[in-house]
């Protein structure tokens, strides 16, 4: 199994997102605080192409076969044609937190600090790409589409998932099993249930009504300090493994942990990254992990190492769950 590797030309400022292609396992997308959206061809090691057409920082990104989104601070969501032009898809009344494309729906979901969930026909070419706009109860932190599925986490702790073919109201309603606000939400890949994490170093693995399989907590992503306290780092990144569905956590500490979830164990444990594990995601096929080591201002300003993208190859054995042991 080859060495990772450090992308080259890196962006400048925070990394917000990372995400793979859905079929093609050399295209990864990025967006960062220094209002770019960037292209880069992970198999070659180089930046295929970027823009600078947002106004403020680009907080999230989505990508449909042939389509880039993005969106955040200036409100406005684009979309990355070609990689060649941009276009405004439509814009909410505040910052855009989080962007998911259902490629099952055909449908471009962006979540927002204005307390609104909505969804655009992307391949609609003027200002009629509103498909339906949801009012929700509170500011959104963060989505994940699966399948048919929808999951947002917003603040105060609720989670609602809708079905995409039918969003009136959600299917489910809930609050985390987490005491503090959500980070990250992602889906699980056969739509059961969901993995959220939070800001004082727990992961929550909680399963959709009528699953035989029981919730469950965890702590992680803490280091021991004096005087038997532990260090707590927000969990910032969840992403699954696409074949095998184990899945894996980014957090402050540097660190990045691989979970099994059925068997409720940790697999692997990767540390030694410059600063905060910012975001995660894993390529179509799983045989690479992209990692984004971007200082999350957990400790305010302070100097801190330059922001880095990490490519890891991920071998089968790595990410396979472990057999259960009969007596």
């Amino acid at each position: 199994m080859s060495k990772q590797f450090e992308l080259l030309q890196p962006p400048s400022d925070g990394i917000s997102k990372l995400k793979f292609h859905p079929t093609d396992d050399t295209k990864l997308l990025v967006s960062s605080w220094d209002q770019q959206v960037r292209l880069y061809d992970v198999q070659n090691n180089q930046l295929s192409a970027s823009h600078h057409d947002h106004k403020a920082a680009v907080l999230d990104i989505a990508f449909s076969h042939d389509i880039a989104f993005s969106g955040g601070l200036d409100r406005c969501i684009l979309a990355w044609e070609g990689y060649s032009h941009t276009r405004e898809i439509g814009c909410h009344d505040g910052v855009i937190s989080s962007l998911e494309y259902a490629l099952s729906a055909n449908l471009l979901f962006s979540g927002s600090w204005d307390r609104t969930l909505r969804a655009w026909d992307s391949r609609t070419q003027n200002n009629a790409a509103l498909v339906t706009k949801i009012e929700v109860d509170e500011r959104i932190y963060s989505m994940s589409a699966r399948k048919s599925l929808l999951a947002v986490a917003l603040a105060g702790r609720k989670l609602l998932i809708y079905d995409t073919r039918k969003l009136d109201e959600p299917v489910e309603s809930r609050e985390s099993s987490l005491k503090f606000p959500t980070r990250c939400v992602r889906l699980m890949p056969d739509g059961q249930g969901f993995v959220c994490s939070s800001v004082e170093g727990r992961v929550a693995v909680e399963y959709l009504t009528g699953s035989a399989k029981s919730n469950y907590a965890f702590k992680c992503h803490r280091q021991p300090a004096e005087d038997n306290v532990d260090l707590v780092y927000p969990v910032n990144a969840v992403a699954f493994h696409p074949v095998h569905h184990t899945f894996v956590t980014g957090g402050s500490d540097g660190a990045v942990s691989l979970w099994d979830p059925d068997n409720k164990k940790r697999l692997k444990h990767y540390q030694g990254y410059p600063t905060a594990i910012s975001a995660l995601d894993f390529n179509a096929s799983g045989s690479l992990l992209s990692i984004a080591s971007s200082y999350t201002y957990d400790e305010g300003e302070k100097e801190h190492p330059p922001d880095s993208i990490w490519i890891k190859p991920i071998s089968e054995s790595e990410t396979r769950p472990k057999a259960k042991k009969t007596s």
